[in-house]
C-alpha cells in the first residue's frame, strides 16, 4: 500500500494520542509530507502538533557525509 496523506494524518492520531503533549515532529521533503490535506489537519490542530522540515539538500548536516 502507498504512504498517503490519509495513512500520514492517521499516523499522526496515534502520535498525539500517545504522547499526551504537543507533538514537535520533524519530518524530510516527502511530497505528502507538504500535502495541502497534511497542512491543513495540522494548522487545525496546532496547540496538539507542529511540524518541522529538514532542508531539502545539505550535505553537510549529516554526520555520515563527514566519513568520506
Amino acid at each position: 500500500d502507498a504512504f498517503d496523506a490519509e495513512r500520514l494524518i492517521e499516523f499522526l492520531q496515534a502520535l498525539i494520542k500517545d504522547a499526551g503533549r504537543k507533538v514537535f515532529l520533524i519530518l524530510d521533503n516527502l511530497r505528502v509530507h507538504h500535502s495541502k490535506i497534511v497542512k491543513a489537519w495540522v494548522s487545525d490542530r496546532h496547540d496538539q502538533i507542529e511540524l518541522f522540515y529538514l532542508p531539502s539538500y545539505s550535505p553537510q548536516l549529516n554526520p555520515e557525509e563527514r566519513l568520506n
